[in-house]
Formats: C-alpha cells, structure tokens, sequence
C-alpha cells in the first residue's frame, strides 16, 4: 500500500481536501502523470484491482501496460484524448492482480494547471456484475423469441389445418394467416432491436410492401421514429387491415392503383399519418363494420390516444390518424418476459 507522505506530494497541486475525497471512493481512483505513468492509487482502487505491491510494482508504471492486450488501444486512445484535454470514457475488461476476470467502466479526465494538462484523473468502476446480468437478459430474451417465433408458425399452421378441415373459405383463412403474419413480422423488427423499440418504416413497409403487385403501387413519406412494442403490434395489425382492405377492394386490387403513406410530426408534437389510396375502382362504404375495421377504428385510436378518420371517398379510401407523439413512447407497454 502506498504510505501517506508520498501521496501528499503527488497530490500537492491538484486540489485541497483532494486525497480525503479519493480514500473515501468506493471505486479506483489513479492520478497519471503527464507522461501517463500511474503515480497515484487509492486504497479502494489496490483492493478492488487485488494489487498487495502498488509501490514495488505498480507506481511509475505506463497506465496502457497494466491493461490486457485486448484493451490497451482502448485505453491508450482514452489518456491520449486527456492529454489532450478532452475527458472520455470508456468500457474495457482487466482482470486483477490475482486473475480474477472483471470488466470497468472508466472516465479519464485532464487536470489542468494555468491552462495546460499537468495529470490525468482516471477513476474506475466495477461493472462486472452488470455485464453478467446483461448478458443473461440478452441470452433469456434471444431464447423467448425463438421459442415465440416457433410458437406462432405452429399457431398458424394449426389455424390454417383446422379451418380447412372444417370447410373454412380461403378468404377468412387468408385473413388470419395475413394477421398473424403482420403480427410475427413486427415482432422480428422488435426482436431485432431487442425489444425496446420498432422502426415505423419497417413496421408500414412490413405490413403493406407484401401486398403490392409492383414498386409504383406503394409510396412510403415520413422521417423514421421509434414505437414502442405494444403500439408497435396494434399499428402493425391497423396497417396489414388497410392493405387487405386496399387488396380486395381499393387501389391495390387495380394495376394502376396507387396508395400513398406519410406521416409528419406537427410543431404541437402531434403524430398525424395519412393513408391515401387513388387510381383504384369507386370505393362505397362498408355495409358492417368487420374486423379490421375494429382494428383500425377502434384499437388503434385507444392504444394511441388519438383520432382516427376513415373517409370512404368514391376516388379513393383516405384514412387519417392522428395521435400524441409521446404515446409510440409507453414505457409501460407489452414486453417479453424474463
């Protein structure tokens, strides 16, 4: 352990009460010099790292050498940075003295005198317990989504086996193999972002792009936001109803039908979406209201806070959805468990 008079006109300079406030550190703590030799280490840092020799073995030495192999330019770019006198952080594996593995999460700052870097302050934390619990998060997370993803194709395989053996039409047979489609579908983008948040593009181009007959007949407008999982399932399903619905009946079922996406954020930071459909045959108002009309006119605005406006016009089906930005944000929304 390093003795009290040492420390003191190491630390002389850089600030009073400095080596109090260090001892009573939880984390490591190393003052480095000019030249990036450790010249200073505080208790909690030689018994976290598990060194018993700091003065015999570790004072004077170049600060990227006591790191591994793995992590030395990591390292090195952080004290050049500081020398420089830009703080940075950074997160790298070293195991202790002792070889024990651990991972640290470490901020270097520059200690300036008259305006020139005179040391480096580099304080460390242990973050060895986090990267275990992450890891067994992502590992628990990536099994439910197999095991999810396999549990849908059975549904469906299932549903579509005992519609047809009980004489079920190919329409009402499509349709839930379209819907549990759009459903596995944007869980894939969710599990892609392991489950935090789904791309609005992909989730319209993921819903509506299979229904196209050619490039010409889809035009997707708006800048990227992020939706949160549980609106993300109910806007994927709303947006899979439109397309059937523009399939059967509206400007997808035409060659030269067209239907046009977008969506913009208005300065009040209200989302306001527009589905237009042109070029398709006359269009007539539903004589009941079924199912994706449910979805689209009822789910949708509940799980988003919003309005929505369906305007059955003889050119073309327009529905418009307006909605509080903040609702694609809920953090209380539907996660995977575990």
């Amino acid at each position: 352990m390093a003795d009290d008079t040492s420390d003191k006109a190491v630390l002389e300079g850089v600030g009073a009460y400095f080596l109090s406030i260090v001892e009573a550190s939880q984390d490591c703590i190393r003052v480095i010099s000019a030249d990036g030799v450790v010249e200073y280490m505080n208790a909690q840092g030689q018994a976290l790292f598990e060194i018993e020799d700091f003065e015999g073995r570790n004072r004077r030495r170049y600060w990227p050498d006591m790191w591994p192999g793995e992590s030395r330019d990591t390292v090195e770019q952080a004290l050049r940075a500081a020398m420089a006198g830009n703080p940075s952080s950074f997160r790298a594996f070293c195991p202790t003295a002792r070889g024990a593995p651990r991972w640290w999460e470490t901020t270097v700052s520059p200690i300036l005198e008259g305006g020139q870097v005179i040391r480096v302050l580099a304080t460390s934390r242990d973050i060895t317990g986090e990267r275990t619990a992450e890891a067994n998060r992502v590992l628990l997370v990536n099994e439910l989504n197999h095991r999810v993803k396999n549990t849908l194709a059975t549904v469906q395989s299932i549903a579509n086996q005992s519609l047809r053996n009980a004489g079920v039409g190919t329409d009402v047979r499509d349709a839930l193999e379209g819907r549990l489609m759009a459903i596995a579908a944007t869980h894939n983008v969710l599990t892609d972002q392991n489950w935090s948040a789904a791309s609005l593009r992909q989730i319209v181009d993921g819903s509506v792009t299979p229904y196209r007959s050619n490039p010409g007949q889809l035009t997707i407008t708006g800048q990227d936001l992020k939706v949160s999982p549980k609106p993300a399932v109910v806007m994927a399903l709303a947006f899979h109803e439109l397309a059937i619905n523009a399939l059967k009946y509206g400007a997808l079922s035409a060659p030269g039908g067209h239907v046009d996406i977008r969506w913009s954020v208005e300065p009040d930071d209200q989302l306001h979406i527009e589905w237009a459909e042109r070029g398709g045959p006359p269009v007539r108002p539903p004589e009941r209201r079924g199912f994706g009309s449910r979805i689209v006119q009822l789910a949708l605005p509940g799980e988003l806070g919003g309005a929505v406006d369906v305007d059955y016009r003889a050119e073309g089906l327009r529905c418009t959805i307006r909605s509080p930005l903040a609702a694609l944000d809920k953090v209380d929304a539907f996660m995977p468990l575990g």
